[in-house]
């Protein structure tokens, strides 16, 4: 539906993830006439290498949580409205246990927290989950076990088209394999140039390049702070390894302290081993066969019955669009308002709510109350290393 108060403008999205896609589809629905700028196809970057759990667990400070937990209830929303095609988002919550008195008081001081902000959790017993996994092995130094049933596992790929659909369905175009070498702003509007040299001229420009945003940012003289994802880095990089199927009747994410798993359809699961991380670099991809998936496996059949024949069929490396503080940033980045900046960790979380919520900020010109902390110009002119060392102290590769 066409935003009453919006006049007719040319935007330019560059960037087909799940912020690109989001944000496009809104402007178009409001009346936009939109063109997204992909340097290759949709979801080629980091919206196809996530965990992809939406929750809003452990994540600080209250702004960034309350974010968090809105952007679920928009996903709920988004899947509720229309939908014609497969699900992509599967609301069957996580299960969650921890060993060793510091771990375990840990996580039950972050349980006690959302309690407190009104985020469903429910404390079960080791016969409830055996009951509802019934191939578990829950490790028996586990005394306490919780669950959170808002959680969910998601499927970025089927995301991605649904965003898309609806953005062309709205009069968006796409064009693919389109690498924009220059930005420049000027009184009248922005003008991309491309890599064949054809120029695109419009209104605004809403950079939607994830990890690359630097790189854009440097076209309009200005340095920003993100962790650099092309670096050895268990901050900015993690191994994701996707087994084949297996006879398991797991149906929702299930967080332990050695290894975090999740269905991916089909039988298949995505793990994740956030200390193996110590190891990755994004320039050497694991075998299938090398220490990280035989490590993988081992805790895997410490935790699921029926895997003993597991076998790892890929392993990925995520490269995350982390700013340097941890946090979103969204917001315009020049003084004349013509290029707006979208980039978080956490993206598919967060990407449909912050795709309506920037484009309420685009084209209606209001800026929600959920965007207050996360205006990106603490980061602008500055560079990663003026920020206190980020740890990878929670699940730094779940989005």
């Amino acid at each position: 539906m066409t935003s009453k108060s919006a006049h007719k403008q040319k935007v330019a999205v560059i960037g087909a993830g799940i912020l690109g896609l989001s944000v496009a589809r809104q402007l178009a629905q409001k009346g936009a006439e939109v063109t997204i700028f992909e340097r290759d196809y949709i979801g080629a970057g980091t919206s196809s290498t996530t965990f992809a759990w939406v929750n809003s667990n452990g994540k600080s400070p209250d702004s960034y949580h309350q974010l968090n937990a809105t952007a679920i209830d928009e996903h709920v929303e988004l899947q509720r409205e229309g939908q014609v095609g497969a699900p992509w988002f599967h609301q069957t919550g996580t299960y969650e246990w921890a060993t060793g008195s510091e771990l375990q008081h840990r996580l039950n001081e972050r349980t006690e927290n959302l309690t407190t902000l009104g985020y469903p959790v429910e404390k079960l017993s080791r016969a409830d989950v055996q009951a509802r996994l019934p191939e578990i092995r829950i490790d028996p130094q586990a005394d306490e076990l919780w669950f959170f049933p808002t959680e969910a596992i998601l499927y970025p790929s089927i995301l991605l088209a649904k965003l898309w659909a609806d953005a062309k369905s709205s009069g968006a175009v796409l064009r693919n394999h389109s690498d924009i070498v220059s930005l420049n702003e000027t009184e009248h509007g922005v003008t991309l140039t491309l890599a064949d040299g054809e120029q695109w001229t419009g209104d605004q420009v809403v950079l939607a390049t994830g990890r690359w945003s630097r790189e854009l940012m440097a076209n309009i003289g200005l340095d920003l702070a993100l962790i650099d994802a092309n670096k050895a880095d268990r901050v900015a990089c993690g191994f994701l390894a996707y087994t084949a199927p297996l006879p398991l009747q797991l149906d929702a994410n299930l967080i332990t302290p050695e290894l975090n798993v999740r269905p991916d359809g089909g039988g298949r699961l995505l793990l994740q081993a956030l200390d193996l991380d110590l190891y990755v670099n994004p320039s050497l991809l694991p075998s299938t066969d090398g220490f990280i998936a035989k490590e993988m496996l081992r805790r895997l059949r410490r935790i699921f019955a029926n895997v003993d024949h597991a076998k790892i069929e890929r392993i990925a490396i995520g490269q995350r669009a982390r700013p340097a503080d941890g946090l979103p940033a969204m917001g315009y980045v020049t003084p004349d308002k013509r290029v707006y900046l979208m980039v978080t960790h956490s993206g598919m979380t967060l990407g449909p709510l912050l795709g309506r919520l920037c484009a309420e900020e685009i084209i209606d010109k209001t800026r929600s109350d959920l965007l207050a902390d996360f205006a990106p110009d603490r980061l602008i002119g500055k560079k990663a290393e003026d920020f206190p060392q980020i740890s990878s102290v929670f699940y730094p590769s779940a989005q």
